[in-house]
């Protein structure tokens, strides 16, 4: 095997591997877990930490905040880590600054602003612990490359 193409869609991803610029068809496998379920994800984790911004607009926004800002980290916990660091001053907490802010202007030609944090990272790691998600996933990606590869090897 000479490299593997991960092809991550709206509903599914696919994972190709590939031998000498070919596709290997009996080995490429897939994940029912994509962009509409990082979406979604997204969206439940604003609703759940109270953002306010309208109903209509709400898919829009998760899916900017996924194009946007979403990344994929090597350590779950060290990223939490930088996100809970709190600064003092004048005796205050102040919020981290790793936090971001999204502007977004409305159907309705509205300003809203909202805060964006641990779903920049946690959105991406459903792809390697699908367990972690309400999702139909059985395995994660690294399991499925993992399978791929090995099944051309031989």
């Amino acid at each position: 095997m000479t490299g593997t193409v991960i092809d991550a869609g709206d509903g599914v991803t696919h994972i190709f591997p590939v031998c000498d610029s070919y596709v290997i068809g009996s080995c490429v496998k897939n994940i029912p877990l994509a962009g509409r379920d990082m979406t979604n994800y997204i969206l439940q984790s604003l609703k759940d930490r109270g953002e306010k911004f309208p109903a209509e607009d709400s898919n829009e926004i998760a899916a900017r905040i996924k194009e946007k800002f979403g990344y994929v980290c090597t350590d779950v916990v060290k990223e939490y880590a930088k996100f809970d660091k709190k600064k003092i001053e004048e005796g205050k907490f102040v919020q981290s600054t790793r936090f971001k802010k999204l502007v977004h202007k409305t159907l309705t030609n509205k300003m809203v602003s909202v805060d964006v944090g641990y779903e920049s990272f946690l959105a991406p790691e459903m792809f390697f612990h699908p367990v972690s998600c309400e999702n139909r996933a059985e395995k994660d990606i690294l399991f499925l490359f993992r399978n791929s590869s090995t099944r051309t090897s031989s």
